[in-house]
């Protein structure tokens, strides 16, 4: 169930205390954290941050309707330790099913759920490594 606002509610002028359970995820540094923290100053940012979760049920209406070939390559993949890494091959199959044809999933390792603060080399060799896949096949 949404209640309308309550989150914003909850959190407003609590932002700190909030996303410091989230920042226990990830190797971030004090100043990335102060500038989460500013991103999500205002009431309206914070509105904003909550409206992508919002969208979720709209979203999944949305994909279940789509079910068109579709080529675009796709890598779906989550850090290890993320709580995301026991669902990457379900939501590999469920792309499959509806007609993507080039889905490949993984794990990275000791990776949690803030891929670019945990492991960014290991993202970045992750990307060169299927982008280059493809990057001759479109000459």
């Amino acid at each position: 169930m949404q209640v309308p606002e309550i989150p914003e509610r909850l959190v407003l002028g609590r932002q700190g205390d909030f996303f410091a359970y989230f920042y226990n995820f990830a190797k971030f540094a004090p100043e990335d954290i102060a500038h989460y923290l500013e991103a999500y100053a205002t009431p309206e940012q914070l509105h904003a941050a909550f409206e992508m979760y919002r969208a979720f049920p709209a979203n999944g209406q949305f994909n279940a309707t789509q079910d068109g070939r579709n080529d675009v390559p796709v890598f779906v993949g989550s850090g290890e330790r993320s709580f995301f890494a026991k669902i990457v091959p379900k939501i590999a199959k469920g792309l499959r099913t509806h007609g993507f044809i080039q889905v490949e999933s993984g794990l990275i390792p000791g990776g949690v759920h803030f891929l670019i603060e945990d492991q960014p080399e290991a993202v970045v060799e992750l990307i060169e490594q299927y982008a280059s896949r493809y990057s001759d096949s479109s000459r």
